[in-house]
Protein backbone atom coordinates (compact mmCIF):
# COMPACT_ATOMS: atom_id res chain seq x y z
CA UNK A 1 0.00 0.00 0.00
CA UNK A 2 1.28 3.54 -0.90
CA UNK A 3 2.03 4.33 2.64
CA UNK A 4 0.09 7.33 1.33
CA UNK A 5 -2.64 4.68 -0.16
CA UNK A 6 -4.56 7.11 -2.42
CA UNK A 7 -3.76 11.17 -2.49
CA UNK A 8 -6.79 12.82 -3.68
CA UNK A 9 -8.29 10.27 -6.99
CA UNK A 10 -11.45 11.17 -6.18
CA UNK A 11 -12.05 13.94 -8.59
CA UNK A 12 -14.28 13.46 -11.97
CA UNK A 13 -12.53 11.55 -14.20
CA UNK A 14 -14.20 10.43 -17.12
CA UNK A 15 -13.23 6.85 -18.49
CA UNK A 16 -12.28 7.33 -22.12
CA UNK A 17 -12.03 5.02 -25.18
CA UNK A 18 -8.63 3.35 -25.40
CA UNK A 19 -6.78 3.22 -28.61
CA UNK A 20 -5.75 -0.75 -30.09
CA UNK A 21 -2.55 -1.57 -28.94
CA UNK A 22 0.59 -1.30 -31.38
CA UNK A 23 1.65 -5.01 -30.40
CA UNK A 24 0.92 -7.44 -28.69
CA UNK A 25 3.53 -5.87 -25.33
CA UNK A 26 2.00 -2.77 -25.54
CA UNK A 27 -0.64 -2.02 -23.26
CA UNK A 28 -2.80 1.21 -24.06
CA UNK A 29 -3.32 4.15 -21.60
CA UNK A 30 -5.46 7.25 -21.28
CA UNK A 31 -3.36 10.22 -20.11
CA UNK A 32 -5.93 11.84 -17.71
CA UNK A 33 -5.68 16.06 -17.91
CA UNK A 34 -4.78 15.58 -14.17
CA UNK A 35 -1.71 13.71 -15.00
CA UNK A 36 -2.79 10.33 -14.03
CA UNK A 37 -2.45 7.09 -16.17
CA UNK A 38 -5.99 5.32 -16.80
CA UNK A 39 -5.40 1.59 -18.26
CA UNK A 40 -8.12 -1.52 -18.76
CA UNK A 41 -7.38 -5.01 -16.95
CA UNK A 42 -9.63 -7.61 -16.45
CA UNK A 43 -10.21 -9.40 -12.59
CA UNK A 44 -11.56 -12.79 -12.46
CA UNK A 45 -12.96 -11.88 -16.12
CA UNK A 46 -14.58 -8.88 -14.56
CA UNK A 47 -12.95 -5.45 -16.61
CA UNK A 48 -12.50 -2.67 -15.05
CA UNK A 49 -10.54 1.40 -15.43
CA UNK A 50 -8.02 1.73 -13.03
CA UNK A 51 -5.32 4.30 -12.23
CA UNK A 52 -1.61 3.19 -12.89
CA UNK A 53 0.22 4.19 -9.55
CA UNK A 54 3.70 3.41 -9.07
CA UNK A 55 3.38 4.64 -5.89
CA UNK A 56 0.58 3.24 -4.36
CA UNK A 57 2.08 -0.31 -2.75
CA UNK A 58 -0.61 -2.31 -3.20
CA UNK A 59 -3.45 -2.67 -5.55
CA UNK A 60 -6.50 -1.40 -4.10
CA UNK A 61 -10.40 -1.63 -5.56
CA UNK A 62 -13.34 0.49 -5.16
CA UNK A 63 -15.69 -1.51 -2.70
CA UNK A 64 -18.35 -1.43 -5.73
CA UNK A 65 -15.97 -2.88 -8.17
CA UNK A 66 -14.83 -5.57 -5.36
CA UNK A 67 -18.14 -7.25 -4.80
CA UNK A 68 -18.81 -8.25 -8.60
CA UNK A 69 -15.58 -10.23 -8.17
CA UNK A 70 -15.47 -14.26 -7.69
CA UNK A 71 -13.15 -16.34 -5.81
CA UNK A 72 -11.99 -14.56 -3.58
CA UNK A 73 -10.29 -14.73 -0.27
CA UNK A 74 -9.81 -13.27 2.44
CA UNK A 75 -6.84 -13.22 4.76
CA UNK A 76 -7.22 -13.68 8.43
CA UNK A 77 -4.87 -10.78 8.83
CA UNK A 78 -4.69 -7.32 8.10
CA UNK A 79 -2.53 -4.23 6.93
CA UNK A 80 -1.71 -1.24 8.48
CA UNK A 81 -0.17 1.88 6.39
CA UNK A 82 0.21 5.67 6.63
CA UNK A 83 -0.70 8.19 4.19
CA UNK A 84 2.33 10.48 3.48
CA UNK A 85 0.72 12.88 5.85
CA UNK A 86 1.04 10.29 8.45
CA UNK A 87 -2.14 9.35 8.59
CA UNK A 88 -3.00 5.71 9.31
CA UNK A 89 -5.16 2.80 7.04
CA UNK A 90 -6.00 -0.42 8.57
CA UNK A 91 -6.99 -2.23 6.11
CA UNK A 92 -8.31 -6.03 4.94
CA UNK A 93 -6.39 -8.23 2.80
CA UNK A 94 -7.61 -10.72 0.29
CA UNK A 95 -6.49 -12.89 -2.89
CA UNK A 96 -7.96 -12.49 -6.04
CA UNK A 97 -7.97 -14.67 -9.11
CA UNK A 98 -6.88 -14.17 -12.85
CA UNK A 99 -5.82 -10.69 -13.54
CA UNK A 100 -4.41 -9.68 -16.93
CA UNK A 101 -3.16 -6.75 -17.55
CA UNK A 102 -2.93 -6.92 -21.35
CA UNK A 103 -0.43 -9.83 -22.38
CA UNK A 104 0.40 -9.75 -18.70
CA UNK A 105 -1.42 -12.40 -17.09
CA UNK A 106 -1.08 -13.33 -13.02
CA UNK A 107 -3.15 -16.48 -11.40
CA UNK A 108 -3.47 -14.42 -7.96
CA UNK A 109 -2.66 -11.41 -6.23
CA UNK A 110 -2.97 -9.93 -2.83
CA UNK A 111 -5.13 -6.88 -3.04
CA UNK A 112 -8.00 -4.94 -0.46
CA UNK A 113 -10.43 -2.55 -1.01
CA UNK A 114 -11.78 1.11 0.04
CA UNK A 115 -15.18 2.52 0.61
CA UNK A 116 -14.65 4.99 -2.09
CA UNK A 117 -16.77 6.90 -5.21
CA UNK A 118 -13.80 7.31 -7.41
CA UNK A 119 -15.78 9.11 -10.38
CA UNK A 120 -16.06 5.93 -12.44
CA UNK A 121 -12.88 4.51 -12.22
CA UNK A 122 -12.59 0.98 -10.21
CA UNK A 123 -9.49 1.69 -8.24
CA UNK A 124 -5.47 1.58 -8.55
CA UNK A 125 -2.60 -0.79 -9.68
CA UNK A 126 0.28 -0.67 -7.80
CA UNK A 127 3.98 -1.48 -9.25
CA UNK A 128 3.47 -4.53 -7.13
CA UNK A 129 1.29 -6.56 -9.74
CA UNK A 130 4.86 -6.15 -12.39
CA UNK A 131 7.70 -6.39 -9.68
CA UNK A 132 9.41 -9.37 -11.45
CA UNK A 133 7.75 -7.65 -15.37
CA UNK A 134 10.25 -5.35 -16.72
CA UNK A 135 8.15 -2.39 -18.26
CA UNK A 136 8.42 1.32 -20.22
CA UNK A 137 5.68 3.67 -19.75
CA UNK A 138 5.76 5.35 -23.18
CA UNK A 139 4.21 9.19 -22.86
CA UNK A 140 4.42 9.90 -26.52
CA UNK A 141 2.83 6.26 -27.78
CA UNK A 142 0.50 5.88 -24.44
CA UNK A 143 1.54 2.62 -23.81
CA UNK A 144 2.48 0.49 -21.31
CA UNK A 145 5.30 -2.34 -23.03
CA UNK A 146 6.23 -5.49 -21.49
CA UNK A 147 9.86 -5.31 -21.55
CA UNK A 148 12.02 -8.83 -22.46
CA UNK A 149 16.14 -9.21 -22.02
CA UNK A 150 16.50 -8.53 -25.37
CA UNK A 151 14.36 -5.02 -25.31
CA UNK A 152 16.11 -3.89 -22.28
CA UNK A 153 19.72 -4.61 -23.74
CA UNK A 154 18.74 -3.04 -26.83
CA UNK A 155 17.36 0.52 -24.25
CA UNK A 156 20.00 0.59 -21.95
CA UNK A 157 22.37 1.53 -24.91
CA UNK A 158 20.83 4.74 -25.53
CA UNK A 159 18.82 5.54 -22.40
CA UNK A 160 19.88 7.22 -19.54
CA UNK A 161 20.06 5.35 -15.88
CA UNK A 162 18.59 6.62 -12.28
CA UNK A 163 19.19 4.13 -9.80
CA UNK A 164 16.54 3.70 -7.60
CA UNK A 165 16.51 2.01 -3.96
CA UNK A 166 13.02 -0.57 -3.53
CA UNK A 167 11.11 -0.18 -0.26
CA UNK A 168 9.56 -3.92 0.55
CA UNK A 169 7.03 -4.19 3.51
CA UNK A 170 6.14 -7.73 4.27
CA UNK A 171 6.37 -8.67 1.10
CA UNK A 172 2.89 -7.43 0.85
CA UNK A 173 3.62 -3.30 -0.80
CA UNK A 174 6.47 -1.89 -2.82
CA UNK A 175 7.40 1.55 -3.23
CA UNK A 176 10.09 3.06 -5.45
CA UNK A 177 12.66 5.97 -4.33
CA UNK A 178 15.42 7.86 -6.15
CA UNK A 179 18.26 10.47 -5.09
CA UNK A 180 17.57 13.74 -6.13
CA UNK A 181 19.75 17.08 -5.86
CA UNK A 182 17.50 20.23 -4.34
CA UNK A 183 18.44 23.61 -5.50
CA UNK A 184 22.33 22.19 -6.06
CA UNK A 185 22.46 21.93 -2.21
CA UNK A 186 20.31 19.29 -0.60
CA UNK A 187 20.21 15.32 -1.83
CA UNK A 188 17.05 13.92 -1.06
CA UNK A 189 15.60 10.91 -1.32
CA UNK A 190 11.97 10.75 -3.17
CA UNK A 191 9.24 8.66 -3.71
CA UNK A 192 8.53 8.52 -7.71
CA UNK A 193 4.64 8.58 -7.70
CA UNK A 194 2.95 8.28 -11.14
CA UNK A 195 -0.14 8.33 -9.37
CA UNK A 196 0.45 11.99 -7.66
CA UNK A 197 -1.04 14.20 -10.15
CA UNK A 198 0.15 16.64 -12.77
CA UNK A 199 3.10 18.88 -11.46
CA UNK A 200 3.35 17.67 -7.91
CA UNK A 201 6.49 18.05 -6.17
CA UNK A 202 5.66 17.52 -2.56
CA UNK A 203 8.47 18.09 -0.14
CA UNK A 204 8.64 17.89 3.95
CA UNK A 205 8.73 20.97 5.72
CA UNK A 206 11.08 20.12 7.76
CA UNK A 207 13.13 21.43 4.72
CA UNK A 208 12.09 24.97 4.34
CA UNK A 209 14.56 26.59 6.57
CA UNK A 210 17.39 24.94 5.23
CA UNK A 211 16.23 26.03 1.30
CA UNK A 212 16.01 29.85 2.96
CA UNK A 213 12.18 29.52 2.26
CA UNK A 214 10.18 31.86 5.08
CA UNK A 215 6.44 30.90 5.57
CA UNK A 216 5.84 34.45 6.65
CA UNK A 217 6.60 35.65 2.94
CA UNK A 218 3.27 36.14 2.06
CA UNK A 219 4.32 37.28 -2.02
CA UNK A 220 5.80 34.02 -2.57
CA UNK A 221 4.72 31.62 -0.17
CA UNK A 222 0.73 30.69 0.21
CA UNK A 223 -0.88 28.33 3.04
CA UNK A 224 -3.29 26.03 2.45
CA UNK A 225 -5.20 23.54 5.01
CA UNK A 226 -6.60 20.21 3.13
CA UNK A 227 -8.72 17.99 4.96
CA UNK A 228 -8.21 14.50 4.83
CA UNK A 229 -10.81 12.45 2.47
CA UNK A 230 -10.74 9.64 5.18
CA UNK A 231 -11.00 11.61 8.22
CA UNK A 232 -12.75 14.78 9.11
CA UNK A 233 -10.29 15.25 12.03
CA UNK A 234 -7.09 15.30 10.01
CA UNK A 235 -5.68 18.23 8.58
CA UNK A 236 -3.25 18.81 6.31
CA UNK A 237 -1.35 21.73 6.17
CA UNK A 238 0.67 23.00 2.81
CA UNK A 239 2.96 25.92 2.01
CA UNK A 240 3.12 26.57 -1.79
CA UNK A 241 5.96 27.97 -3.75
CA UNK A 242 8.46 27.59 -6.43
CA UNK A 243 12.29 26.12 -6.18
CA UNK A 244 15.02 26.79 -8.58
CA UNK A 245 15.92 23.08 -9.47
CA UNK A 246 15.39 19.47 -9.07
CA UNK A 247 17.96 16.92 -10.70
CA UNK A 248 18.81 13.37 -10.51
CA UNK A 249 21.79 12.40 -8.41
CA UNK A 250 24.81 11.57 -10.77
CA UNK A 251 22.56 11.95 -14.05
CA UNK A 252 22.25 16.13 -13.69
CA UNK A 253 21.01 16.26 -17.34
CA UNK A 254 17.94 14.79 -16.10
CA UNK A 255 16.39 17.66 -14.30
CA UNK A 256 13.83 20.37 -13.72
CA UNK A 257 14.08 24.45 -12.93
CA UNK A 258 11.82 26.47 -11.30
CA UNK A 259 9.23 24.11 -10.68
CA UNK A 260 6.07 24.20 -8.11
CA UNK A 261 6.46 23.02 -5.27
CA UNK A 262 4.20 21.49 -2.11
CA UNK A 263 6.14 21.29 0.99
CA UNK A 264 3.68 19.58 3.38
CA UNK A 265 3.76 19.19 7.60
CA UNK A 266 4.26 16.04 9.12
CA UNK A 267 4.94 14.12 5.35
CA UNK A 268 6.79 10.57 6.32
CA UNK A 269 8.67 11.19 3.59
CA UNK A 270 11.67 13.45 2.26
CA UNK A 271 9.20 13.91 -0.68
CA UNK A 272 6.92 12.78 -3.60
CA UNK A 273 7.23 13.22 -6.83
CA UNK A 274 5.52 12.64 -10.30
CA UNK A 275 7.37 11.01 -13.38
CA UNK A 276 6.29 12.23 -16.19
CA UNK A 277 8.86 15.00 -16.27
CA UNK A 278 11.92 12.60 -16.40
CA UNK A 279 11.29 11.74 -20.11
CA UNK A 280 9.14 10.86 -22.63
CA UNK A 281 9.90 7.01 -22.36
CA UNK A 282 10.63 5.47 -18.32
CA UNK A 283 11.76 1.62 -18.18
CA UNK A 284 11.27 0.31 -15.25
CA UNK A 285 13.55 -2.66 -14.34
CA UNK A 286 13.40 -3.45 -10.71
CA UNK A 287 15.23 -6.64 -10.65
CA UNK A 288 18.36 -4.38 -11.49
CA UNK A 289 17.19 -1.41 -9.26
CA UNK A 290 17.00 0.98 -11.90
CA UNK A 291 14.98 3.16 -14.27
CA UNK A 292 16.43 3.66 -18.02
CA UNK A 293 15.14 6.84 -18.68
CA UNK A 294 14.58 8.43 -22.74
CA UNK A 295 13.76 12.43 -23.54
Amino acid sequence: MKKKLLFSLSMLFCCMALAQPATSRDIPFDLLPSGHILVKATVSGIQGSFIFDTGAGITVFTKNFFDKLSQTTKEDGGYTGFRATGERLDIELYHVRNIAFGNFKKASEEVSWLDVNLGGIDGIISLKLLENQPFTIDFDKKVIRLESAGTLSAIQKKAKRIPVQLEQSREKALSIFAFFKVNDTLTLQFALDSGAGKDIFRMSTRYLAKLGIDINDTLHVKKIEKRSEFNDGHMSVIYTTTLKKLAVVNTPSLSTADFPVQFVEGLIYDGIIWINWLGSSITFDLQHKRLLVQR
